[in-house]
């Protein structure tokens, strides 16, 4: 059974052939390819290049003659770096926003690296969508968008996923630090104690308020500072109740107290919503998500009959109208179901 399936798929597949693509897909498909196959010949090609002064020294020292030397695959690593980090530096806000994602997701990539496997994750995906569609022009452009765009999907995801930790985790953090400002310890000491005893994010996070502090910046910049890569309103009431405090004095640790209290009600109603919300998001997704997944199917299992959508005019216009009708209800969607608490 499993045979007769695999067959046919694969006749249905032959549909989606490339002589049956039209022609301005096929030059565009071919041409992105051979950029794409250019681009891993010239990372995988070793060149030659000069020795640095360090590298000469190395080599005398160790009776080895020198001169022009092969690249090893650090150094073609280290030159693709390079080149993407060009490419940026063209476009520093692109760069910047690569970074800021980068940083809020908590990766440890630098915006030059996330471009070389992005990238990598694309070409790598198109190649596969060839191979499994059999050589249709189509399903591998269809991968490759996939490629493209999957990668950033899973920045928000763990974005999202480190903002609600650091949401979770504040409340018990903030009395922590009551409790350790109650036994007599500094601010700067009850930070230290947050990095020692707390969990992730947090503790990281106090960890680099702790290094800011240390080169000169003040506490509650740094503290603010953290307010603003979580995009967090609960710690920015924090960071303001500390700087009243500081100005007009009283009991830091009982003011603490309070706003952990606070802010724990606030975490407790906002799951309430969420939870009431829960089936609106879910319907949200199964009637964004069914139209494009079914094309998917059709273009998997009925090639011949979704061939025409793609080979002539009226069914390019129809697709793209589908298209933008179905981003339309999407967002309206997203609009309705998005409770803010």
């Amino acid at each position: 059974m499993t045979l007769q399936l695999t067959t046919h798929v694969t006749a249905h597949l032959s549909a989606w052939a490339i002589t049956d693509m039209p022609g301005w897909a096929l030059y565009a498909g071919l041409g992105a390819l051979g950029l794409g196959l250019l681009g891993v010949l010239t990372m995988a090609i070793p060149y030659e290049r000069e020795m640095t002064a360090e590298e000469r020294v190395s080599r005398y020292t160790q009776g080895v003659n020198p001169g022009l030397v092969s690249a090893r695959p650090d150094d073609q690593l280290a030159t693709a770096k390079s080149a993407a980090a060009n490419v940026l530096r063209r476009n520093k806000g692109l760069e910047m926003r690569i970074a800021a994602r980068l940083e809020s997701a908590g990766s440890q990539l630098n915006a030059s690296e996330w471009l070389l496997v992005h990238t990598g994750i694309m070409l790598a995906a198109g190649f596969l969508g060839t191979l499994i569609g059999g050589g249709s022009l189509g399903i591998g452009l269809l991968f490759l968008a996939f490629g493209a765009i999957g990668p950033w999907f899973y920045l928000g995801f763990r974005r999202r996923r480190r903002f609600k930790a650091f949401a979770s985790h504040l409340p018990d953090t903030l009395q922590l630090m009551s409790g350790s400002l109650s036994a007599g310890l500094s601010l700067a000491q009850s930070v230290d104690t947050i990095v020692n005893e707390g969990v992730e994010p947090i503790a990281s996070e106090f960890r680099r308020v702790l290094v800011e502090t240390r080169l000169g910046v003040g506490l509650e910049v740094a503290l603010q500072g953290v307010a603003e890569r979580f995009q967090s309103k609960d710690f920015e009431w924090v960071v303001m109740a500390i700087n009243i405090q500081r100005r007009v004095g009283g009991n830091l640790a009982e003011l603490l107290d309070t706003v952990a209290g606070t802010i724990r009600e606030r975490e407790y109603m906002r799951r309430q919503v969420a939870a009431l919300a829960a089936e609106g998001k879910l319907s949200a997704y199964v009637l964004g998500g069914l139209p494009p997944g079914f094309l998917v199917y059709l273009m998997l299992t009925k090639g011949d009959y979704v061939n025409v959508m793609f080979t002539r005019p009226l069914g390019l216009l129809m697709l793209g109208g589908a298209a933008v009708i179905l981003s339309v209800g999407a967002f309206w969607m997203s609009r309705i179901i998005k409770v803010e608490v």
